[in-house]
């Protein structure tokens, strides 16, 4: 290394972005969440747009054959990570008006969601689009749909995923690699067997904090995408199970907030916000352990990035939001019936 510095550069950017972070999770914990009903239309005007943008010579940043970041000066940020914000703020708001008995209040939001999923996968950013639709659903499935439309909706959508998959060389060559990756364990398959080593390497209680070796120059994106072996090598068995704990616990809570929340609008967003971070979660989680094929998609909260933690921290900030007015409201509900008693 030329200097000292640079050892410490993504801890440093990542410390910036955690501080700016964090003053918007509190910003966000004080702005009453039935505000955001108001303004879902704006906010899918700027998920096309900003979807859009990337596109725009001079405005979208590209890196690895992929174009998902807008620089804005010295800061670029990738406005997906934001889009599945406004995403489960339209879905709460939309699945919250009731009449779910008609096909139209069902087919219109998926439309919209069927454009922003399409847009971001010409980034192509097939991990968030996923993650995107798999949040969709699982707000559809809650908000009370009849599983019929649900089902009507995989079943159209299986054409679709079979062009975006088995036709595309490389996404078809991650399916053939999680399948058998031994098989190709020096082309295709390396990677994840170099996660599975250092799953391995970790054991119980892992070789200690800064001191594991598949990181360097092993894995693929050991500061995001695969931060999570990273962890299993230095930490062990007992660091990656309190790390699943703590996303346990933050849909634990989510479902807590939701089963307190006093109106329809609160409910769907508590658990779309807790859904949008611990699905993103569990899909990292099952691409590094191997469950799931390959694709590169950040831990929510610890991978290096500056979109997705900003992201998460706004969607912590409503979920706290939620949370205290639910409170306030219920409190308010028993002393007005203590006073009629």
């Amino acid at each position: 290394m030329k200097n000292f510095g640079y050892s410490y550069y993504f801890l440093k950017k990542q410390l910036l972005w955690f501080a700016a972070g964090f003053a918007l999770l509190f910003v966000f914990k004080e702005i009453d969440y039935r505000l955001y009903r108001r303004h879902t239309k704006l906010m899918l005007l700027l998920s096309l747009a900003l979807l859009v943008m990337v596109f725009l010579p001079g405005l979208g940043h590209g890196a690895k054959g992929s174009m998902r970041w807008l620089a804005l000066g010295p800061v670029s940020f990738q406005p997906s990570e934001f889009v599945k914000l406004f995403v489960v703020i339209y879905l709460a708001k939309v699945f919250s008006a009731g009449a779910k008995e008609h096909f139209v209040h069902f087919l219109v939001p998926v439309g919209i969601v069927a454009v922003i999923f399409l847009l971001v996968m010409l980034q192509p950013d097939f991990g968030t689009a996923i993650d995107i639709l798999i949040v969709s659903v699982l707000i559809l499935f809650i908000s009370g749909f009849p599983f019929t439309y649900i089902l009507s909706l995989f079943i159209l959508s299986i054409p679709m995923f079979y062009l975006m998959i088995y036709q595309v060389d490389y996404r078809k060559d991650r399916i053939v690699a999680y399948l058998n990756p031994w098989d190709y364990r020096y082309g295709i398959g390396y990677h994840i067997i170099q996660s599975f080593i250092a799953f391995k390497k970790g054991g119980l209680i892992g070789v200690g904090l800064g001191n594991g070796t598949q990181k360097l120059s092993r894995l693929p994106e050991p500061h995001t995408d695969f931060i999570f072996a990273v962890i299993a090598e230095e930490a062990g068995l007992l660091g990656t199970v309190a790390i699943v704990l703590l996303y346990a616990g933050v849909l634990w809570r989510g479902i807590a907030i939701a089963a307190e929340s006093q109106d329809d609008f609160g409910r769907l967003l508590a658990i779309g916000l807790s859904l949008m971070i611990v699905v993103q979660a569990f899909i990292n989680l099952g691409v590094v352990t191997g469950a799931l094929p390959t694709k590169g998609i950040p831990l929510p909260f610890i991978s290096y990035g500056g979109s997705s933690l900003m992201a998460n921290m706004i969607a912590a900030g409503i979920l706290l939001n939620i949370s205290r007015y639910s409170g306030a409201m219920r409190r308010e509900m028993q002393s007005f019936e203590e006073v009629w008693q």
